[in-house]
């Protein structure tokens, strides 16, 4: 029972008329030092639960968590050290450093690594913004979204089972080879994954264009279709507007800076992570690899993608054109 429980017990049993030690203890087992002590404060006419008392002072003040808060929100790359450093210059009561890593999360700070994304200065978000409210209620169901992307050998953020304490090794050489791919993505399914190691050109992307997409795409939907690119100087450069045109594809004008809005990009990092997974020894190894991987990707899976559009819309615009976390 706890001391409050036995406090009471012996109380009770002396307002009873039973005031003998030894005969409390034979009744309710509680120690006879416990009951004499008890019985000493009852004596004395004090209360036997026990008082409330404020306990160490905090280390760390209301002020102190201000100018943290103002200091971070000033200098987000600040180390903690100099945060603490910072505070004991304007406080001469100021807390230990550890105090102050455990205040800035207490305060909802986190120090994590950024995500790497392009400068987008204030013409460029105000293009995003301008279109993507003209594509609020846009249809994305026949759009084939396309892109490029490299993926190396045995590289990525892959954890490894181990019973040893140390970080497991994992050997890679030391200039890892790179394959690129070519792929596009819509709501009906996949485009053939464009493997290749050259240089991207104009012409192979005509190439890449009328093999890998055309015949995909008039099988998917025989009442025409639109590609999604982007504004690389290939997908731009008059040799490409001229084929395309002759082709008679309806390109879809894409903003510039915006590759978080393109579904495709989220399903690159898909395909390397499961890619990564597996233990490849050469570019041949890797690229059967990579394409069984992206033949794994059907309508339903892609589906959900497709669909994040107009959410990845409202968010561009919530933003006011700055890049988003898709």
């Amino acid at each position: 029972m706890s001391q409050l429980e036995q406090r009471k017990k012996i109380k009770i049993f002396i307002n009873a008329g039973i005031t003998s030690a030894k005969e409390i203890s034979a009744k309710t087992g509680i120690p006879l030092r416990t009951i004499f002590r008890i019985k000493s404060i009852l004596r004395e006419g004090k209360s036997i639960t026990h008082k409330s008392v404020s306990g160490r002072p905090k280390a760390i003040t209301y002020s102190h968590k201000q100018s943290i808060i103002r200091t971070l929100n000033s200098h987000s790359k600040i180390s903690i050290r100099s945060v603490h450093v910072n505070l004991s210059s304007k406080y001469t009561d100021a807390p230990s450093t550890s105090t102050v890593y455990r205040a800035t999360h207490a305060c909802g700070f986190n120090f994590k690594q950024p995500v790497m994304g392009p400068f987008i200065t204030p013409l460029i978000a105000k293009n995003r913004v301008e279109w993507c409210k003209d594509h609020v209620n846009y249809c994305w169901e026949n759009v084939f979204f396309t892109d490029e992307c490299s993926i190396w050998l045995n590289r990525g953020s892959v954890g490894m089972w181990t019973r040893a304490k140390e970080n497991p090794i994992l050997k890679v050489q030391r200039h890892t080879p790179k394959l690129h791919v070519w792929g596009g993505i819509s709501s009906m399914g996949t485009t053939i994954l464009k493997i290749f190691t050259s240089n991207f050109v104009s012409k192979l992307y005509i190439d890449t264009l009328n093999e890998y997409l055309i015949r995909t795409a008039d099988v998917y939907y025989s009442e025409g279709w639109i590609l999604q690119e982007d504004n690389s100087p290939i997908h731009k450069s008059k040799l490409s507007k001229e084929w395309k045109d002759s082709e008679n594809i309806l390109v879809l004008d894409w903003p510039a800076y915006s590759p978080e809005l393109n579904p495709i990009e989220t399903i690159w990092g898909v395909l390397k992570q499961r890619s990564s997974k597996r233990s490849l020894n050469n570019l041949a190894d890797s690229e059967v690899a990579i394409i069984y991987e992206w033949e794994t990707f059907t309508p339903d899976f892609l589906k959900n993608f497709i669909l994040s559009m107009p959410n990845r819309v409202n968010m561009c615009i919530n933003s006011r054109g700055e890049k988003i976390n898709y």
